[in-house]
């Protein structure tokens, strides 16, 4: 694992390391390294507890704040012009499934980018925590 770096972009990311974060006795927060943009990329977080003689991990993956946010105020602005739209039509047209598909489109990127590259990481910490 490679410590994370200050900058909030980096530019010729030569490491051969997959995962960045920092991890301390019983907590960690890590991401993939990846070679080019993905707004969908899951930030992870996670707990290290000891039970019973063995070690139990639990891990925590979610949207990076910035691109909830803009999802967040990006749909609203959708529903608003979708307001807007509907109220505007005297019946339902074409036009009203602009916005819907929009919001459709956005949720479906969202979860299809979020969903696998999350599912990347469950296996690659498999492998690095030696799950069971």
């Amino acid at each position: 694992m490679e410590t994370k770096g200050n900058g909030f972009f980096t530019f010729n990311n030569k490491s051969t390391k997959e995962y960045e974060g920092f991890i301390d006795d019983h907590h960690f927060e890590i991401n993939r390294i990846i070679r080019n943009r993905n707004s969908f990329l899951p930030q992870i977080s996670g707990s290290i507890q000891e039970n019973n003689n063995e070690t139990q991990i639990e891990v925590k993956m979610k949207l990076h704040v910035f691109v909830l946010i803009f999802m967040v105020f990006w749909c609203l602005f959708v529903l608003f012009f979708l307001i807007i739209v509907l109220v505007a039509v005297e019946k339902i047209s074409f036009v009203v499934l602009i916005p819907i598909g929009m919001l459709l489109f956005a949720y479906a990127l969202t979860m299809f980018g979020f969903k696998s590259e999350s599912m990347r990481s469950k296996e690659d910490l498999k492998k690095i925590f030696e799950a069971k």
